[in-house]
């Protein structure tokens, strides 16, 4: 995009935000629940955040089920929301759309706000990706980052998010364990994607992801001649789309090769069971 057409892009996000603003300025308050507020970009985050607080915390998402990081734009209750909060966390990875749209125009309307950047600190090989927390070693990173930010909001309960992190860290752990057997034989395999959102789990466990859509731009024919090709080459059985994407290049994909399409989210709130049965949805698609 020229620097021109970038203005005017930062424009009217700036103008919509604005508008944003003013309108949530007379929304009213419900102040009913007398815990502090955390809010997070994903769903995945709402988990670790849980995890380690418990029930001492309430927990807002940005992005709700569903929406895609692309093109999702808060609402103006979300706005408002911010005023409350004792914490933001972030996913922090550059490359993450939604972030890097809206995040510092609405923290800009309340300093002050401590944020806590999730993956500041963690060596990322894969600088595209911002789809962190597929892998768990960098929940587990994420998990002792949010705890060490939360004893700042609640330092009375410090005891408590000390055992909390360290029984969560343990589920990490075995989590990671049980992937590693699911994908034991598979190391070196490539498994096909629409989005290519599972990289960082890909290079967790010695994977190879390929994906059909590249920058958010569906594949034009030569490319699809090329993406068929390579799934026959690998006798690929399935290919995985997202919910939030359009998934019919993925479908023309699996039809003239033979594969059949699933669904995983990276997104789902529920970031354990879910990373556990995308594992063993990716663990039976490469088995021969």
């Amino acid at each position: 995009m020229r620097g021109a057409e970038r203005g005017e892009g930062r424009r009217i996000v700036g103008a919509a935000l604005v508008g944003v603003l003013l309108a949530a300025a007379c929304a009213p308050r419900h102040d009913n629940d007398a815990r502090p507020l955390v809010v997070v970009s994903v769903a995945p985050q709402r988990f670790v955040v849980r995890a380690v607080a418990d029930e001492l915390v309430r927990v807002e998402v940005m992005i709700p089920p569903g929406a895609s990081p692309h093109t999702y734009e808060p609402t103006l209750a979300q706005v408002r929301a911010l005023e409350e909060a004792a914490l933001y966390v972030k996913v922090g990875h550059p490359k993450f759309p939604f972030e890097a749209a809206w995040l510092d125009q609405m923290l800009a309307e309340v300093p002050g706000l401590p944020v806590l950047d999730a993956s500041a600190g963690l060596q990322l090989d894969d600088r595209e990706d911002p789809h962190l927390w597929v892998a768990p070693h960098h929940v587990d990173h994420m998990a002792v980052q949010v705890e060490a930010a939360l004893e700042r909001v609640l330092p009375a309960e410090r005891a408590a998010l000390r055992r909390n992190l360290v029984e969560f860290r343990g589920r990490i752990a075995e989590l990671d364990r049980a992937i590693e057997r699911m994908l034991g034989d598979a190391e070196g395999a490539k498994f096909f994607v629409f989005h290519p959102a599972w990289g960082h789990f890909a290079e967790a466990y010695g994977l190879r992801q390929v994906a059909v859509e590249h920058e958010h731009k569906e594949p034009d024919p030569h490319e699809l001649v090329e993406l068929i090709e390579r799934a026959r080459e690998a006798r690929v059985r399935v290919i995985f789309v997202q919910p939030q994407f359009d998934p019919t290049s993925a479908k023309l994909v699996a039809e003239e090769t033979g594969a059949r399409v699933e669904t995983l989210d990276p997104l789902a709130e529920d970031w354990e069971a879910n990373l556990r049965r995308s594992a063993r949805a990716i663990a039976q698609g490469l088995a021969r």
